[in-house]
């Protein structure tokens, strides 16, 4: 059970900075490399990935030396030093690849969470989908070439997160990860209560300003609008699934007063507890 509570947690962290994720798409294609199919020591703008259909090559990204092999997918992040390059003396590679653009550090991002380059892909119909989609809707400018072309984009992320995951059996062994992980169960066993900055940095054993700074770097909102996120969070689960009083939602969930909780859950819900618990309960229906 602890495992599984950490996976959830690590994975809040993640779609943290999933949700806000925008991508544009360069290139889009199925190709057999040629022989003079190399680049050495480059530093892309934008990040790349290959599916191997068959083939042999060799990547290199900072440092580290790849040889995707028929059947895996391979993630070479904008921003960083690279290379590739045909193997000699063997056929080049056969491969779906696609160029894009993101509006966050996917490279800075996977390499916190222990996501590797390189997944070996269980299900590559659903792979190869992604890839036509990209392929096609890239040559044609109907209305909703845009959103399908976006829509296949976030598919392939989070097809490949969720393979990395289970292919590594991902446990966080991150220090700064590990130690944000527990601050987030910190908050989530206290939202009842008064927390401070101070008392939030000693759980994390950061200084408080260096806390702050990690803590919205990886999460994307400073550590008291996630306090206050969470808590309505788990206020709209409370007026969903019990019959507990607002003043006592309210109590349970920090804000102590029953009025200021009605103010503060309209002004970011849009409607009043009472309207969402209506509401929520008609649905249940």
């Amino acid at each position: 059970m602890k495992e599984v509570a950490d996976m959830q947690i690590t994975n809040h962290l993640l779609y943290h900075k999933l949700s806000d994720l925008r991508m544009k798409l360069l290139y889009a294609k199925l190709s057999v490399c040629r022989q003079d199919w190399k680049h050495l020591d480059f530093m892309p703008e934008y990040n790349k990935f290959y599916y191997i259909c068959e083939g042999n090559g060799w990547i290199n990204i900072e440092g580290k030396h790849y040889q995707p092999q028929s059947g895996q997918l391979f993630f070479a992040p904008a921003g960083v030093l690279q290379s590739y390059s045909v193997t000699n003396d063997h056929p080049p590679y056969t491969m779906y690849w696609c160029h894009f653009t993101s509006n966050i550090g996917l490279h800075s991002l996977f390499q916190s969470m222990g996501i590797p380059n390189m997944i070996k892909v269980r299900d590559s119909s659903r792979l190869l989908g992604y890839f036509r989609q990209l392929i096609e809707n890239r040559s044609h400018f109907g209305l909703t070439a845009s959103i399908k072309i976006q829509s296949a984009l976030l598919e392939m992320i989070a097809f490949f997160i969720d393979h990395a995951m289970i292919e590594t059996k991902k446990e966080v062994n991150v220090p700064f990860i590990n130690k944000l992980v527990d601050t987030i169960k910190y908050i989530d066993a206290n939202l009842d209560k008064d927390m401070t900055i101070h008392e939030l940095s000693q759980t994390a054993h950061f200084h408080p300003n260096y806390f702050i700074r990690i803590f919205k770097t990886h999460l994307g909102v400073s550590p008291m609008k996630y306090i206050y996120d969470r808590r309505l969070e788990k206020a709209k689960g409370m007026l969903s699934n019990s019959l507990m009083t607002i003043n006592e939602v309210a109590q349970m969930t920090g804000f102590h007063d029953a009025s200021h909780f009605s103010t503060s859950f309209k002004k970011h819900v849009g409607i009043s507890p009472s309207e969402f618990r209506h509401q929520h309960s008609m649905m249940q229906i």
